[in-house]
Order: C-alpha cells, then structure tokens, then sequence
C-alpha cells in the first residue's frame, strides 16, 4: 500500500533548474506527518487536477550541493508552472539511497537510469 503525500509546491533553491531538470518542491513537514520515514529516492505518481502522472521522488539531503534536506518530486514527461498548486503523490519502492556525486554531470546520469527504473513494468 502506498504512502499518500499532499502538499502544496513551494519555492525550491533552483537546484533541479541549474541541471536542466525541472522538479516540484514540497514542504518537508508534509513528508514526515505522511509516515514516510527513510531518506531515499521513491517510484511514485503525482495526481494533479485529476490526472495521474509519472514521477521520482528525491526525500533527503541534498549531499551533492549543500546538504539541506529536502522533499522534491520530478514528474515525468510534464512541463506545467504548478508553484502554490496541490500535489497528492503515491509513493511506492524505494529505489535508492542519496548518495554524494562528483559532479552535476554524474547526478543527471544517474537520475536518467532512475527514470528507467521507474518505466520499468515491474515496480507497478
């Protein structure tokens, strides 16, 4: 069973923009009162205005940037401006860690394999 997550999305530090991915910011606290406990990069689909989409959700430390913590979603294949707008996310299979990278070039080829992972048949 899921965990259900709603949230407002709420102004980010630009992060996912500065490696050309653009993601959905959500409060934090919204994340810890869903019960999602565990640091991690999740399979999950996002509803917005009724429509169900795609997406990885990122919920931990920022480590190859600056270690804050954050709770941001990338929905696949959707370019919307959603800033203020509600989001409820499906959150299924852990599919890895955070982890540190050495470089933006090597966070954009993983989160490219996660996106693979995330099409793959057997996670839904």
């Amino acid at each position: 069973m899921p965990i259900i997550i709603k949230s407002k999305v709420i102004k980010g530090e630009g992060v996912g923009k500065s490696v050309g991915l653009k993601t959905a910011n959500l409060d934090v606290q919204n994340l810890e009162k869903s019960g999602l406990k565990e640091f991690g990069v999740y399979v999950c689909k996002v509803k917005y205005k009724e429509k169900f989409y795609k997406g990885l959700l990122h919920y931990g430390p920022k480590k190859t940037f600056n270690n804050n913590i954050s709770a941001e979603v990338l929905i696949i294949d959707f370019n919307q401006d959603i800033y203020g707008k509600e989001l409820e996310i499906e959150v299924f299979n852990k599919i890895r860690d955070i982890k540190k990278f050495a470089s933006k070039k090597k966070l954009i080829e993983q989160i490219k394999q996660d996106i693979k992972k995330e099409k793959s048949p057997c996670l839904h």
